[in-house]
């Protein structure tokens, strides 16, 4: 299995299992946070929902740099937040489907202006800040579902909502 199989797989699965997870989000939760320090669940979503997005920009440029980023308009509600995640998977899908192994080898660097965070192999980037990355939201939002007595969807088996067994 080549590399860009295993992380367009990995990708596929645990994007799909996220959306799962939004699909479980309702509106009347958007404004609720679990901690005075902690996102509300809609300034946590609008986060989450871009995250597959940025898989063209490590697929297709050696830098991305926080300072000339423009985020996107905040989802509103619990149907677009959904609709917007299946749509940047798309994007992030094609845009996977489309690096070759050789490119997934190359320098890849993530900045704010002058302040470089890290600078790694866009394999190393995908899988840090996009998959995992979006695995540690994932389980934020679990939270915020179970304190709101919502169902959590299974993540990788079961919860204690939702046995993938049965």
């Amino acid at each position: 299995m080549t590399l860009k199989k295993l992380i367009l797989d990995e990708f596929k699965a645990e994007m799909e299992t996220t959306t799962r997870t939004f699909e479980a989000v309702t509106n009347n939760i958007f404004n609720f946070s679990p901690h005075e320090k902690s996102k509300t669940v809609a300034e946590l979503a609008n986060h989450m929902v871009e995250i597959p997005s940025w898989v063209a920009g490590i697929v297709g440029n050696p830098v991305l740099d926080w300072a000339q980023h423009t985020p996107p308009a905040p989802v509103k509600n619990a149907e677009e937040l959904v609709a917007t995640y299946k749509k940047n998977i798309a994007t992030g899908i094609a845009a996977l489907e489309g690096i070759s192994e050789e490119d997934l080898q190359a320098e890849w660097t993530m900045k704010n202006g002058d302040f470089t965070f890290f600078t790694v192999p866009k394999h190393i980037a995908l899988k840090k800040l996009i998959i995992s990355h979006t695995i540690h939201h994932r389980a934020q939002m679990g939270l915020n579902l179970r304190l709101n007595n919502l169902d959590v969807p299974a993540s990788y088996v079961a919860s204690a909502d939702e046995n993938l067994f049965a």
